[in-house]
């Protein structure tokens, strides 16, 4: 045998059981590693599970954290729309916030939703933004959401939300219209300042100075008027502080917007020709980095609540308001409000018709006045509700009874209810009221309550009336009433009376009067004869003008009227051959005895006759004296006037007349026959008097509906021209010349004679709210304890005319150079020191020398108005007429088509200072905030200036720091809502 082959058998041999060895091992070592590996696989598929089961959950937990941001993103969304529109939201809105429902993309979750005020209201001044440095209100809220899936995953967020409220008097000036500043003599109001559109300013020689930051939603324009007109030289005066306090000259090519042509291609204006052709100044921000921020153009639009989320007019700030038991005007039409007509919340709150305090209204029918309507038609309610004026003596409503053997009850007008003690107020004269219409007043006390959102009135008007209507007849003059007197008449005067005490001394409501100071009121002539033919005697006696009804001797008077005037007189109104004729004969007659006559004094018998004064800026078209008539008034600018005596007011809510009013009224039979007292006047850190004389708009829209003030010679030439047209697009009347001659409104060509205009009332929806012995203001002023203080505000939808001092006797100095500190009109930090604030259709001031007679003699003499140093302090809400690019025809004086600029926008009528005489200069001292919120709707006539209706005073006035402080505000003051979101945080509780 081969010996190779026997090895390779042997290896062979050896391979094979080598190779049996090796396969079982290997199968040992398989089954080992397979156990190995199930052991492997099956900690892996255990540790798979485990993080499976890890990830799901962070899955669902992720999927909840995202709910719960949603839900606090949404309820986020809900607390700024609520704030926006509401300064302090009810309950329920609240309640709102927290239950609102989650989108159905969540549907899989359960949230509880919290909202919480974490901290009580804290003043702060704001850090950054817009409002950096302006002080607000602020309060701290707390939102959480807690948010559980159907797994029990559990998230909790938290978000804390900052919500300021801004006072709009933080504002030296805002407009939500365009601000216009035209060649001014010095101006330095200080404060911020603000416009909603546009700011033109062109400074006059004398300089123009903000010290603080001015802002505007459109451009600054410096190089065009409003009207467009250009080519001013000598206004580079304008200077504003930068952060360091340091005075910056801006230039007239350094505006946001600069000139160019109308067919420009860079005319930002084209689609506007109201505006003038301005082009975008490319070096604006370069320009404008020398103020450091405190010039800026382009900024966010500030809406107060009421305008959030809607294009309303906020002219309805100071309109009545539209609750059921009201009439309204609906699309042109007069008709009851319905349920679908009543103001939302927003609205309901914002109307100073509701704010806490005493409610006014005049109407010309009892349906008319609020809460009086039967509320389904415009027919009035059965039973007492405000008070008739002119009709029966009871003022139920019903007509006088002309018949009736009793004299004094033949004729119209209502007898105030005699208060305790004797004080029995003068009877209204209805006969000089009635026009053809009724005249009804209804005073309430009003309180809005936040929690049910409704306003509670209660009606008081008998409690009013009876301190009286009448202003108290003037020393020179001593009344006394004839034999035949209303019951429990105790008006017999024998000396003249004192302005604290006597016959009418309490009156609030002045609707009448005895006399007007002043110069002869001059009339027909040889002849008091007034355009329909009844004879209406005004006579002159010691510098005063009176209707007097009797003329003669002492013994002519006292024989016929001691034992009955009719007896005797022949005063039978039916005798048309009768020159005395008259019902007010009947029953208004006053034997007066005149002062500073020869001996023996003569003797007559007077009445009292409406209020009246003449406005030559809405009784004028074109500012030239050369073309009205002498002995004329236009019957355009005969205001009818509610007098408001604020010192009497102040007395009211002092409490003097507490436990004095009568009793048997209908507040007192709702009040368990308690009398009205200063405690039942509701008040929100002061009280807001809300005024409202709508007698003579035929249509019920509180506006006067003669927009054609514009016109060739002499005016109402019927074509609808720019700037006459008030109504907003989308709004009743809108694209509409409105005037209705027949009924509202009348002509500029329409004439009087003084005499007759000034002692009758007319038709005409021409009517003033006048603020007089306005020097003390009602409220309370504790320097220790600022919660303590109590403000004043009067608000009404007519104009107000505020007459002397108000709030302020005077300023501690009047500088060469500057104004008057805030600090140094006087009273100040004193009791005498009111938070007070006037919102109205426009403010007009009437100097300490205003007198009605002399707008009567003097209608366009302007020479003869002339205004004596007077010094007021409040803010002001008012409208102005709306400036427009067409120039012609010139009706502004000097600024044809303008609304006169802010350095006019409180208004006047009478001769400031003197062109011609360099020594006369009268200072107007004011100290407030200057708020235009809407365009006027009553006094609407063109801006004039400056030959028949006013010289402009010397301005020395200066923002009202005081409002910096919130805690000090006037009563009603509109709040910007600004809500601060900051991030979230998750939390545990």
């Amino acid at each position: 045998m081969d010996m190779n082959t026997s090895e390779t058998a042997q290896n062979d041999s050896l391979s094979n059981g080598n190779a049996a060895r090796q396969n079982g091992s290997a199968l040992v070592i398989a089954v080992f590693v397979l156990g190995l590996i199930s052991v492997f696989v099956a900690l892996a598929l255990t540790r798979t599970a485990i993080e499976a089961a890890a990830v799901g959950n962070e899955t669902a937990e992720g999927r909840t954290f995202y709910a719960a941001q949603g839900s606090l993103e949404l309820m986020t969304r809900n607390f700024n729309k609520t704030f926006e529109v509401k300064i302090n939201p009810a309950a329920e809105d609240l309640a709102a916030v927290k239950t609102a429902l989650v989108p159905r993309l969540w549907e899989d979750y359960t949230f509880e939703q919290e909202l919480d005020k974490t901290s009580d209201s804290v003043t702060v001044v704001l850090p950054g933004g817009e409002f950096a440095g302006l002080y607000a209100i602020r309060d701290n809220w707390r939102l959480r959401t807690t948010a559980t899936d159907a797994g029990g995953a559990q998230v909790q967020l938290t978000r804390n939300v900052l919500n300021n409220r801004i006072p709009i008097f933080q504002f030296g000036i805002f407009y939500d219209d365009d601000l216009e500043l035209y060649r001014p003599p010095r101006f330095g109001f200080g404060g911020r300042v603000h416009s909603n559109r546009h700011f033109f300013i062109s400074p006059g020689s004398d300089g123009v100075y903000f010290d603080s930051r001015v802002t505007a939603v459109g451009q600054i324009i410096t190089q065009s008027w409003r009207n467009g007109h250009t080519g001013d030289s000598g206004n580079d005066q304008t200077y504003i502080k930068n952060a360091s306090g340091a005075w910056k000259r801006l230039l007239p090519i350094n505006g946001s917007a600069l000139n160019t042509s109308s067919n420009a291609s860079n005319n930002i204006f084209a689609g506007n020709p109201d505006l003038p052709p301005s082009r975008i100044n490319p070096a604006w921000r370069s320009e404008s980095s020398i103020f450091d921020g405190n010039l800026q153009s382009g900024v966010r639009e500030l809406k107060l609540p009421l305008a959030v989320g809607a294009d309303t007019d906020l002219v309805e700030m100071v309109r009545r308001g539209k609750q059921i038991g009201d009439i309204h005007n609906k699309n042109g039409v007069v008709t009851a409000v319905l349920a679908a007509d009543v103001d939302n919340p927003i609205m309901m709150s914002e109307r100073y018709a509701n704010k806490p305090g005493i409610r006014i209204s005049l109407s010309d029918s009892k349906a008319k006045l609020p809460g009086c309507a039967s509320g389904s038609s415009t027919g009035a309610v059965t039973g007492d509700c405000g008070i008739r004026l002119d009709g029966d003596w009871e003022g139920k409503g019903s007509e006088p009874d002309r018949g009736n053997a009793t004299l004094w009850k033949r004729s119209r007008g209502y007898l105030p209810l005699p208060m305790s003690g004797g004080y029995q107020a003068t009877r209204v004269n209805g006969e000089r009221l009635y026009t053809g219409q009724q005249a009804w007043i209804k005073v309430e006390t009003v309180q809005y309550d936040v929690a049910s959102g409704t306003v509670i009135t209660k009606d008081i008007t008998q409690e009013f009336l009876s301190l009286g209507v009448t202003e108290q007849a003037p020393a020179v003059i001593t009344i006394d009433d004839y034999d035949e007197t209303p019951p429990g008449s105790s008006l017999t005067a024998t000396t003249p009376q004192s302005p604290s005490s006597g016959t009418d001394s309490r009156a609030i409501i002045k609707l009448q009067r005895f006399a007007i100071a002043g110069p002869p009121i001059p009339g027909a002539p040889n002849a008091y004869s007034a355009p329909n033919g009844a004879t209406k005697y005004l006579y002159p006696y010691s510098n005063h003008n009176v209707v007097m009804r009797y003329t003669g001797t002492s013994a002519d008077i006292d024989n016929g009227c001691l034992s009955g005037c009719a007896t005797k007189v022949n005063d039978d109104p039916n005798n048309p051959g009768n020159p005395n004729a008259s019902w007010e004969n009947m029953g208004h007659l006053k034997k007066a005895n005149y002062n500073n006559l020869p001996v023996p004094p003569i003797r007559a018998a007077l009445v009292p006759f409406p209020i009246q004064m003449y406005d030559s800026r809405e009784g004028t078209y074109y500012d030239d004296p050369s073309l009205y008539a002498a002995n004329r008034v236009t019957q355009n600018g005969v205001m009818s006037m509610v007098d408001i005596d604020v010192a009497n007011l102040r007395r009211f809510l002092r409490g003097d007349f507490d436990v004095l009013f009568p009793g048997n009224t209908p507040f007192a039979n709702g009040n368990g026959a308690n009398t009205l007292r200063k405690i039942h006047i509701p008040d929100n850190n002061g009280w807001v008097l809300y005024v409202s004389d709508r007698r003579g708009d035929y249509d019920f829209d509180g506006e006067y509906d003669m927009e054609d003030i514009y016109g060739a010679n002499p005016g109402n030439d019927g074509v609808k021209q720019p700037g006459e047209d008030l109504q907003r697009p989308g709004s009743y009347g809108y694209g509409i010349l409105n005037t209705d001659y027949t009924n509202e409104a009348t002509k500029y060509a329409n004439l009087w004679f003084p005499d007759y205009a000034a002692v009758t009332d007319h038709k005409f929806y021409r009517r003033g709210v006048r603020l007089i012995n306005g020097e003390k203001l009602p409220g309370i002023y504790d320097s220790a304890n600022s919660g303590n203080t109590k403000g004043f505000t009067v608000a009404s939808e007519n104009g107000i005319y505020v007459e002397g001092n108000y709030n302020a006797t005077h300023v501690a100095n009047k500088y060469t150079t500057g104004n008057t500190p805030y600090n140094e009109f006087l009273p100040f930090n004193s009791p005498s020191h009111i938070p007070a604030s006037i919102v109205a259709d426009s403010v007009t001031i009437l100097s300490n020398n205003w007198n009605d007679a002399k707008s009567f003699a003097y209608p366009y003499d302007l020479s003869q108005r002339k205004a004596t140093e007077t010094t007021v302090r409040f803010a002001m809400i008012s409208g102005d007429t709306i400036a427009n690019i067409d120039s012609t025809p010139n009706q502004g004086g000097i600024s044809p088509k303008l609304n006169g600029g802010v350095h006019n926008f409180k208004r006047f009528l009478e001769r400031w200072t003197d062109p011609g005489n360099a020594a006369f200069r009268t200072y107007l001292n004011y100290s407030g905030s200057l708020i235009n919120l809407y365009n006027s709707r009553n006094n609407n006539g063109a801006f004039k200036c400056c030959n028949t209706v006013y010289n402009p005073p010397v301005r020395n006035w200066v923002f009202d720091s005081t409002f910096l402080d919130a805690s000090r505000l006037p009563p009603g003051t509109p709040f910007f809502q600004y809500v601060q979101i900051t991030g979230f945080q998750r939390t545990n509780d």
